[in-house]
């Protein structure tokens, strides 16, 4: 806020590169913030104690899906998705993780993303599936790592999918992919009845 208000305030009595040197102070804050914001969420999915209780999924991905930004080139389908007794925001954080990342990969100008739910034994397998860049097959469990990105990019943080990770553990579910380079990748995760 505070090189915002000097950025502001200041704008006409301060030299171009004076400004761009704000301007890239403003933007490394911003990266910084979103890594400590979620190291934090990282650190504290299974230590926040919050009531579990029923939730209807197909109402909690739909929340989910109406506070990130979906592109409108891209289509998000959602079954029919079972209702399971957990706490909502650690769904939140997994759905919203796993969503946002199929987003990320689309590289097509129409992009579809496919979230689908089928009963085995006595747990609930979830897929998440794009049509995106796909993952190359030794990524498959580095992604899953705390600060672990298949990419450079300055807007991510390398934490999203190891907190996918550590909320399926909490439930005693497991975590896996399936992808395919240039043809798009389907996330899987089991959750207990």
């Amino acid at each position: 806020t505070l090189v915002n208000w000097l950025r502001e305030d200041h704008a006409k009595s301060l030299t171009t590169e004076a400004l761009e040197f704000l301007i890239k102070i403003e933007d490394q804050v911003e990266k910084m913030d979103a890594l400590i914001s979620g190291i934090l969420e990282y650190a504290s999915i299974d230590k926040v104690l919050s009531e579990e209780k029923p939730i209807k999924l197909n109402s909690l991905v739909q929340n989910v899906l109406s506070s990130i930004n979906v592109p409108t080139e891209v289509t998000v389908s959602v079954g029919v998705l079972p209702i399971i007794v957990a706490d909502s925001f650690k769904l939140m954080q997994l759905f919203q993780n796993l969503i946002v990342n199929a987003i990320a990969s689309i590289d097509k100008e129409q992009g579809s993303i496919k979230i689908t739910c089928r009963e085995v034994l006595d747990f609930w397998e979830f897929s998440i599936s794009d049509n995106g860049k796909g993952i190359k097959k030794d990524y498959f469990k580095k992604i899953f790592e705390v600060f672990q990105k298949l990419e450079h990019d300055a807007h991510t943080t390398g934490i999203g999918l190891s907190i996918v990770k550590k909320v399926v553990s909490h439930y005693n579910g497991t975590v896996w992919l399936e992808s395919e380079e240039n043809k798009g990748t389907t996330f899987y995760f089991t959750l207990r009845k």
